[in-house]
């Protein structure tokens, strides 16, 4: 039970009676401390939170204190209230500081009955104390609880889960370049609030040193930077939905001190692991399953198994704090592995594909997909996702069964085949446009014929010996020799690509 002044109303040996209008957060309001004092001005004694106690002398006599000025002086200096001694010196209290407690919104109480000040000083003290000493036994009862969560196998998820239920928030945490880990099966922050988070989290990583930051309540959080100055390995952002007092702010240091640990800890293993992962994935594109798999089982527990999706991000080996990233979120190795490769990062994924495209979108990285069935070869297959990926466009991830449904056509026209076909066909431009469309129409004709020369010229309603002539002249503009298998293929590309 805090000190308020709930509770010292409520104490029948206090003998206190409230005498202006208290709402709950006023009574609820923990007191700091209860100070007595006859000064004309006891404000430079005071701090804010501190209960007053007078016997009324200020008012009395002929330097009296004006009651307006008094009762905005404790005002604004944050006074939780002010006690007013009866049948000490005045009767009852004057009407005068009742109206000017009221208007300064200071609360007034009536200690009557010549109650001793010090057992309303003691009382309130040992509330604190008592306040005091909960307070510290939960701490240790939470730094055990985090100190268990960090030895288990995912400690550092585990550290924020248990930070997350002992708090009742949200947490969030960031990696060195800003981009939020995702953190399953931990609150995370209300979109309104999230944004004001990520722009003082920005500000945090610029500053390049240790520091701390409170955003004010209601909506607020505490952000504090992982890592050493020299280093810094993210930010940790918790949800606050008011001030922290001193125990909470132990813990959140608490949690950050073993975050910083477990995060070093995990960048020397992580590094050594990374290596194993490009090891395996090499044996799977050469070819080596078996020897692949047990590899991957000894070290990482299993590998994703069945259909699986391979999906390349091109230049992610490059990109801060991704393979961090996926660390964090690689909690399954049969669900989710990774490896680099060639300054590339590639993800084999069972499931996930949320998961992929929504890290892929945040850090606007280009990635391309394809699936890989048992029995295939997965160097084939990466070089599938390879493709889609050259030609996925930042923030996205490109289906290579999409390239594929376009046909070779389409795919020379996605990569500029059109401009290629266009610079085959520019000689033509030197024939005048009637004799260049009756060329062109005549040259699909024959190649939809399969070069067959009376069924081309059937169907174009000429004699065959114009149709030869019409090839020959095109032969000739184009400088390509149409007796021959790849030259007819490639005029025909040409025609289709420029429609």
């Amino acid at each position: 039970m805090s000190a308020s002044l709930r509770t010292l109303l409520d104490h029948d040996r206090a003998r206190l009676r409230a005498l202006t209008p208290l709402d709950d957060e006023t009574l609820d309001r923990p007191l700091s401390w209860v100070h007595s004092s006859d000064l004309l001005d006891p404000t430079p004694w005071l701090e804010p939170g501190n209960l007053l106690l007078t016997d009324g002398a200020p008012f009395s006599g002929t330097d009296a204190a004006d009651p307006r000025a008094y009762a905005e002086r404790l005002r604004d200096a944050g006074v939780a209230g002010l006690g007013f001694a009866t049948d000490v010196i005045h009767a009852e209290v004057p009407p005068e500081v009742v109206e000017a407690c009221a208007a300064a919104g200071v609360p007034l109480i009536e200690v009557g009955r010549r109650a001793p000040f010090i057992g309303i000083i003691r009382f309130v003290a040992d509330l604190i104390a008592a306040d005091r000493a909960a307070r510290f036994t939960w701490l240790l009862d939470a730094q055990r609880a985090v100190a268990r969560a960090a030895v288990r196998d995912d400690g550092l998820r585990e550290i924020l889960r248990t930070l997350a239920r002992l708090l009742d928030t949200w947490v969030a945490l960031y990696d060195g370049a800003g981009a939020r880990i995702p953190l399953e099966g931990i609150p995370s922050a209300p979109p309104v609030e999230e944004q004001r988070v990520a722009g003082e989290m920005r500000r945090l990583l610029e500053r390049a040193t240790a520091a701390s930051v409170q955003l004010p309540a209601p909506g607020g959080a505490v952000l504090q930077t992982i890592g050493r100055s020299a280093g810094l390995r993210g930010v940790l952002a918790v949800g606050a939905r008011a001030a922290f007092d001193p125990a909470e702010k132990d813990l959140v240091a608490t949690v950050v001190a073993l975050a910083s640990i477990a995060l070093d800890q995990q960048r020397h293993v992580q590094t050594s692991l990374r290596t194993v992962r490009s090891g395996v994935l090499e044996l799977l594109v050469d070819g080596h399953a078996d020897a692949a798999g047990r590899l991957a089982e000894t070290v990482f527990g299993a590998l994703p198994a069945g259909p699986t999706t391979v999906v390349a991000l091109a230049a992610g080996a490059a990109e801060p704090g991704l393979l961090d990233e996926l660390d964090v979120i690689m909690t399954d190795p049969r669900q989710l592995f990774f490896a680099e490769r060639g300054g590339d990062v590639v993800l084999l994924a069972v499931d996930g594909d949320d998961v992929i495209s929504s890290l892929v979108a945040r850090r606007r990285l280009a990635a391309g997909s394809a699936i890989h069935l048992d029995g295939d070869d997965l160097a084939t297959t990466l070089r599938r996702a390879d493709l889609a990926a050259r030609e996925a466009p930042p923030g996205t991830v490109r289906a290579y069964a999409d390239i594929a449904g376009s046909g070779l056509v389409g795919a020379l026209r996605e990569r500029g085949g059109d401009l290629i076909a266009a610079s085959l066909l520019r000689p033509l431009e030197a024939v005048a446009p009637g004799e260049r469309r009756r060329l062109l129409d005549s040259a699909r004709a024959w190649l939809d014929a399969n070069g067959a020369w009376d069924p081309a010229a059937r169907g174009l309603g000429i004699h065959r010996h114009t149709l030869k002539a019409r090839i020959a002249q095109l032969e000739q503009v184009l400088g390509l020799d149409l007796s021959t298998f790849s030259a007819r293929a490639e005029l025909w590309a040409a025609l289709q690509l420029t429609g």
